[in-house]
């Protein structure tokens, strides 16, 4: 039984095609937004930035969207075993199909990237990870149409990839008012890029974080942003 344990809550992962990894950490403890009451995780697969963020955020109620079904059930299942059960819930089926009764304060993805790669023959592999099953652009005209006017939309990208997202959100109608370069080790370039956009015109912020130092420790910066969710200290 593989299972991920958190400071407040622990993850069932035995069914998940992506475990739990950094960039979920890092968008889940990155992610700000001002006392949202509706929060949608698009792609929730296990569902740990659904569960982080009903840590975060007390009076909001999350949704985790999976459109894999064996993933869906497992982030259901580690939703009832957590504190936060009454305000979480998740749901089996595809973002560019589904039909909402209601709008999002807080929308978060991690989705899937690898563009352009072999497709495996494992479907949900394949699905998890390859951004042909989420094109960018339908999913940002989604998320323009159930996001509150006020409010966020927040996803991690490999950073590469970075001004696409930003240029179909432009297209959407979603300025950027966020943008955050996330560097694995000191001396490397940067890998991922997390970035937020919103239908408000908002005060743009930029910023960087070094997950490990040159000597491959974890950043005081990096332990202090997390210290909430790992459950033992990062700087031993």
């Amino acid at each position: 039984m593989s299972t991920f344990q958190f400071k407040h809550f622990s993850v069932s992962q035995n069914n998940a095609t992506m475990k739990v990894g950094t960039d979920a950490m890092l968008l889940g403890s990155l992610v700000e937004a001002e006392n949202p009451s509706s929060i949608l995780d698009i792609g929730t697969g296990t569902g740990v930035i659904a569960l982080m963020l009903a840590q975060r955020f007390e009076n909001a109620n999350v949704s985790g969207l999976e459109i894999d079904e064996e993933a869906s059930q497992e982030a259901k299942q580690n939703f009832e075993q957590s504190t936060w059960k009454d305000r979480l819930e998740a749901i089996h089926g595809d973002i560019l199909n589904i039909q909402f009764n209601r709008k999002f304060d807080l929308i978060v993805s991690n989705p899937p990237y690898y563009e352009n790669s072999l497709i495996s023959e494992n479907e949900r592999t394949s699905r998890a990870k390859h951004a042909e099953f989420l094109p960018i652009d339908q999913l940002l005209r989604k998320v323009a149409s159930i996001l509150t006017e006020s409010g966020s939309f927040w996803v991690i990208v490999p950073s590469e990839n970075a001004q696409t997202w930003m240029n179909e959100a432009e297209q959407n109608q979603l300025s950027l008012h966020t943008s955050i370069a996330i560097i694995g080790k000191e001396g490397q370039s940067e890998k991922r890029r997390i970035m937020a956009f919103s239908k408000e015109e908002k005060t743009f912020k930029s910023a960087s974080l070094t997950i490990r130092n040159i000597d491959g420790n974890y950043t005081p910066e990096y332990i202090e942003l997390t210290k909430e969710f790992h459950d033992r200290d990062l700087s031993k």
